[in-house]
């Protein structure tokens, strides 16, 4: 079982946001529109570049300024302007930037916990760090290569149409198409126009090709199907580029319209690495790059004498409760005891299964809900006892107590249940590890209390066959 950063401790991350890198997209973005803008136009000039966070143009003539300015006030209303002569200068103002970046770090920090907790039941720490930096904080990990390398990448998936007007390199019109390497090193020219975006996959799941090897297999959503079929159909018998982080994965050529919004990357994948991408792909891409800054191992945050101590308390409440319950019921309560231990490696086995972080507030859920579970054995038993009374055969006494006894306790785990989801969906860290292992608890004390302690107390009677009893 994973053990919470209280318990064991973990790896800590201190990732920095590459805000340029950024900027510098939005900024190139626009500056692709404004090309074909001027071609359109057949507005001439010398430069169009990016240095520095600001985009400057300039112009041949200084008369086609207002022109230009309109169209590019249509393109982006965030856009800061200046001027001198024919050069114009375009950038964020402060207050865009603020925005871009606030939207950029909730983006990341999302995106970042999904990639490492698929499930929501690790309980790893994604926190913001000033303006640009992210802290994480990964329990019971001491290798952080598979972080790095989740982290490592930003994931863009896009879909592009190749130029094949293209004969040499010389002849690349770099307004409209620019070259890209596979991993083996050989360049296509690819048109810049994203056909379909990564942003529009509904799903990324690892399969096999017709030799055995992996692939992902992707699931686009309602409208980026129509737009597959669409494109599929228009250019049946040219090359469709898949690209990943600016590299080439693969090219396969469109031999048919394809119009169930499906589609395959294939590779030299290892089954690891196609799990890694289709994890990834499920994540969404990253807004910006992220650079590990600092790196580091941290030791349990309570201390080992905290640990110990919980897990005493956890034990002798498990005790205390079994011996309670004996006392009150005698043979039935040695029964429900044994069920109540069984109960509890259930909890522990789910949790395991879940590949769930144990945390002491989480040791606190299982001493909790095994209170609740001799709770619905109390039911049980109050209500076989009450059948006794009136005089009713041990085995419908039984039958009775059981039947009787279920919707009351099905009613108030229930309650405890819908509590415990809300503390998992707004809650975080320690919160929302208890209310795992308080859901958990629930559903296998409810198992434990009304199908174990059943099936030990039916075996007994069936066994020894008693004619009377007292409860």
């Amino acid at each position: 079982m994973n053990l919470g950063l209280d318990l064991k401790g973990g790896a800590y991350l201190l990732l920095q946001a590459d805000f340029d890198f950024y900027v510098k997209e939005k900024l190139d973005s626009i500056a692709s529109e404004i090309k074909e803008v001027l071609t359109k136009k057949k507005i001439k000039y010398d430069k169009l570049d990016y240095d520095n966070q600001v985009l400057t143009l300039v112009l041949k003539e200084k008369s086609d300024y207002y022109n230009i300015v309109q169209e590019i006030k249509k393109i982006s209303s965030n856009i800061e302007l200046s001027h001198k002569d024919a050069t114009l200068s375009l950038s964020y103002n402060q207050n865009s930037k603020n925005a871009l970046y606030h939207d950029v770090m909730l983006e990341s920090i999302a995106n970042v916990q999904r990639r490492l907790d698929k499930m929501g039941t690790k309980e790893i720490s994604v926190q913001r760090q000033g303006q640009d930096k992210i802290l994480v904080q990964v329990p019971g990990i001491n290798d952080t290569e598979q972080i790095r390398s989740m982290l490592g990448k930003t994931a863009k998936l896009t879909f592009h149409l190749l130029d094949n007007n293209v004969k040499k390199i010389e002849d690349i019109n770099m307004v409209t198409t620019f070259l890209l390497n596979d991993e083996y090193g050989n360049s296509y020219p690819i048109l810049r126009r994203i056909e379909i975006s990564g942003n529009s996959l509904a799903n990324a799941t690892v399969g096999f090709d017709s030799i055995g090897k992996p692939v992902v297999n992707l699931k686009f959503d309602n409208v980026a199907s129509k737009q597959f079929a669409k494109i599929t159909k228009e250019n049946v018998g040219k090359p469709f580029a898949i690209v990943l982080d600016n590299t080439v994965l693969t090219t396969p050529v469109i031999r048919e319209s394809i119009t169930g919004g499906q589609a395959s990357i294939s590779g030299n994948f290892t089954l690891d690495q196609a799990n890694e991408l289709a994890v990834l792909l499920k994540s969404g891409a990253l807004p910006v790059p992220l650079r590990i800054v600092e790196e580091k191992s941290i030791g349990p945050s309570l201390g080992l004498e905290s640990i110990k101590r919980g897990e005493i308390a956890a034990l002798i409440s498990v005790a205390s409760v079994s011996l309670f319950i004996i006392i009150s019921y005698g043979l039935l309560g040695i029964l429900a005891s044994i069920a109540l231990f069984f109960n509890v490696v259930f909890i522990l086995l789910i949790l395991t299964l879940l590949k769930a972080t144990l945390t002491l507030p989480g040791i606190a859920g299982i001493a909790l809900t095994v209170g609740m579970a001799v709770d619905a054995n109390i039911l049980i038993f109050e209500r076989i006892r009450e059948e006794i009374k009136l005089g009713k055969k041990i085995i419908r006494s039984i039958e009775e107590g059981f039947k009787n006894a279920i919707k009351a306790i099905l009613d108030s785990n229930i309650t405890t249940l819908i509590a415990a989801g809300i503390m998992f969906a707004i809650g975080d860290g320690p919160i929302k590890g208890f209310a795992v292992t308080l859901s958990v608890g629930i559903l296998s004390s409810m198992f434990s209390a009304i199908t174990l302690t059943k099936l030990l107390i039916d075996l007994w009677v069936q066994f020894y066959k008693p004619k009377a009893f007292s409860i």
